[in-house]
This record gives structure tokens, C-alpha cells and sequence, in this order.
């Protein structure tokens, strides 16, 4: 089995030497085995492992050579040994079993410079409501896939992952977590019965417990893939829906899964809320004297979810947290006058840094007016999901 591993490495080392973080990670290695078709399925998988370990140990070993920071992110993110150590580093394998807190004391004695605090990139910008050794790693692990189950559909999806014996678990009443590689596709109707959507995600809706008054139109300002948009009907029936985006392609797609849904919103529209005529565009499609729930997932560094997109630990720049805060600042100062006098406004990023969600809530106070209801950072640590922010006002 050497052999295999030794080539297996190599692959993984020439892979990572060459990307140069300019595309997603799955994009580029797509392309390279699409170019290089000497490669079987478990040849892929393997190697395409061996880099995503190397991607989730961050900046902890950047001084170590490129091999050992593969040897380390392998043994970190893994529980057994597949072969990969026994050739790379046999003194490795007997401890690959332990918890994870034991196996980074022990990285740390063998590689010395290795630092876990080091592996999310600009941590002293995060938000102090998030334990930031826990968050760090937090990311040495995959996150899970969840789903959002639709009114009456439980029973119906459930019955789907017993019968093809998917691992799955029921979190709440709503979410299901699924525990295996799965195209899941093939054993449900996606918008039809259930929703992908992290259980993060799921859980904003959370916020929105305490309305005293069902809101009788609603707009989702930033709705992007939809998730949010279906989970907000679901949860208020008979009322006015209103959707927009700044990308019509997305919207097209949001009609589409809007129809397999059974949702049919009152409009829905393309708009850039950057632009300061994009008041005009909104009013000439919201209802007259605003809306009753206004809700904004804005565009942020999504650092609340890079456990998905683990390279970003290593290739993000701090200078653009500025740049998202801008834009944050940019489309929300446009918002409150398009909610109605005591309506609510549900702020939202995917994100744990300070500047993009606490500094943000103390602008929507201090200079447009809007009064802080609850603000809470959504921990997808125990559950292995994403971190996301959220923030009430009310205007």
C-alpha cells in the first residue's frame, strides 16, 4: 500500500503547490482531474482528503514544509488511519484515535511553531460573544448537512431515510441532520418536502418568537439562494411576500424553486440596494408606507461558514472585512424607511466578526434610527453547523 500513498501525496502536494486561491477549491480540483483522467473514484476521494486536511489546519504550521502541514491536517481531522500515515509518519497512527484536544498537544510537541490559536485567519477581529478556541477548532471537523423539513412533510422524508437506512437525526422538530454522503435528490422532492438549509439558518427564524403581531407583508431584501424566502412562508401563511436580489439569474432560480414550493409571492424583483436609486425601484414594487417584517441577509465575508469552504482559512485578507462592513452600511442605511412605523427589521450575516455584525447594529441605532430588539450569535458548534449573526430592531 505504500506505493499508493506515496503517489496518493504526491498528487495532494503537486495539487496544493499549484492552486493559487484565485477560484473555489472544488472548482479548480474538478478541473484537474477532468485534465488528468488516470485518476479512479477512490483515487479522487483520497486525495482530494488529503488536501481539505491541509486546508483546515489554517495558518497553525505555515513555518512546517508543505508535506508536514499534510501529515498534520490528515492526523487532526481524521480518527482512523487509512494507510496514509502508516507511510507517512507510523508514529502518528497509535494516538490518531484520541480526543482532539490530546492529538493538538501532541502535533504541538512534535511540530514545534505549531500554534491552534493561529488557524482562523484575523481572529482578533472576531466577536467577543464567540469562544474562540472552541471556534477554531471547530473547523478540524466536516460540518454536517442539514435539512429543514416543510409543513406536513415530516413523516413523509423521515419515512424516506429509514427506508434507504440514511443516518440521519431529528434536531428539534424541523431540522434533520444527515450523518453520511448522500445525493439525497434521489430519495426526496428538494422544496417540495424539505429545504437544504443549515440548522443555523433554520434557527433565525428564532428571533422573530417574540412579534406580538403576525406580519402581514414581508420582504426579503437579500434573498439570495432562498432558503430564508421558503422558511418565512412556511412559518407566516396569508400574507403578502416580497422578494428581491441584485442578480436576476438568481431570482430566475428563485422562481423555480418558489413553484415547487407552492409559494407565489406578491413580487418579486431586481435591485441593487447599493445604489442610491434603488429606493425608487423598491418603492415602486413594496406596498404603499413600507412593509411589517423586513428581512436582510446582506452580503458579508461568510466567515461563519468557511468550514465549508476551508481554503478561505488560508487566502482571506483582513482588508476586506472593512470592505464588507462598507457595503453592509451602504444597503441597510436604505432600509428603515421602507418599513412601516413598528415594524420590524431581522438583520443577518454569516459572519463573526465584530465589524460586520456588532458595529453594524450600533449604525442601525445610532444613525438610521432603528431600535435594537435582540441581537444573537448563532453557534453551530455542538450540532456541526454554521455561525451565523442575527439582529431584531424594530423602527
Amino acid at each position: 500500500m505504500g506505493a499508493y500513498y506515496h503517489s496518493y501525496h504526491s498528487s495532494a502536494s503537486s495539487i496544493l503547490g499549484s492552486f493559487k486561491f484565485n477560484e473555489s477549491f472544488p472548482v479548480y480540483l474538478k478541473k484537474f482531474f477532468k485534465q488528468n483522467k488516470k485518476y479512479g473514484s477512490r483515487d479522487r476521494k483520497i486525495i482530494a482528503d488529503i488536501c481539505y486536511g491541509f486546508f483546515r489546519i489554517g495558518n497553525t504550521a505555515v513555518s512546517h514544509s508543505l508535506s508536514d502541514q499534510m501529515v498534520m491536517g490528515y492526523y487532526l481531522t481524521h480518527d482512523v488511519d487509512g494507510g496514509y500515515l502508516a507511510y507517512l509518519s507510523p508514529a502518528l497512527v497509535d494516538t490518531i484515535g484520541e480526543t482532539l484536544e490530546k492529538k493538538i498537544g501532541i502535533i504541538g510537541e512534535m511540530y514545534k511553531g505549531f500554534n491552534i490559536h493561529e488557524l482562523f485567519p484575523c481572529h482578533d477581529q472576531i466577536s467577543g460573544a464567540v469562544d474562540r478556541l472552541a471556534f477554531a477548532v471547530h473547523h478540524l471537523k466536516k460540518p454536517s448537512f442539514f435539512l429543514r423539513l416543510r409543513p406536513m412533510k415530516r413523516n413523509k422524508v423521515l419515512g424516506a431515510l429509514r427506508e434507504n437506512a440514511i443516518p440521519a437525526t431529528l434536531v428539534g422538530e424541523l431540522a434533520v441532520r444527515i450523518d453520511a454522503s448522500v445525493d439525497i435528490e434521489k430519495l426526496i422532492d428538494l422544496d417540495v418536502d424539505a429545504v437544504v438549509q443549515d440548522l443555523s439558518s433554520q434557527k433565525t427564524i428564532g428571533l422573530l418568537s417574540g412579534l406580538t403581531k403576525q406580519p402581514a407583508t414581508i420582504w426579503d431584501a437579500c434573498a439570495g439562494s432562498g432558503g430564508k424566502s421558503i422558511m418565512l412562508a412556511d412559518h407566516y401563511k396569508h400574507v403578502e411576500f416580497y422578494v428581491s436580489d441584485i442578480r436576476e439569474d438568481i431570482l430566475k432560480e428563485l422562481e423555480r424553486r418558489f413553484s415547487l414550493a407552492g409559494i407565489v409571492p406578491k413580487k418579486l424583483f431586481c435591485t441593487d440596494l447599493q445604489h442610491p436609486l434603488s429606493i425608487q425601484v423598491a418603492k415602486s414594487n413594496l406596498p404603499e408606507g413600507g412593509v411589517d417584517l423586513l428581512v436582510a441577509d446582506v452580503p458579508c465575508s461568510g466567515s461563519g461558514t468557511w468550514g465549508r469552504t476551508p481554503e478561505l482559512l488560508r487566502s482571506f485578507d483582513e482588508p476586506m472585512i472593512e470592505e464588507y462592513q462598507f457595503m453592509q452600511k451602504s444597503i441597510v442605511s436604505r432600509l428603515p424607511g421602507l418599513l412601516k412605523k413598528g415594524g420590524h427589521f431581522l438583520y443577518i450575516t454569516c459572519s463573526v466578526f465584530q465589524k460586520e455584525n456588532e458595529a453594524v447594529v450600533d449604525y442601525l441605532e445610532k444613525a438610521c434610527g432603528l431600535n435594537l430588539i435582540k441581537k444573537e450569535m448563532i453557534s453551530g458548534i455542538n450540532e456541526g453547523g454554521d455561525h451565523l449573526f442575527a439582529a431584531l430592531f424594530t423602527s
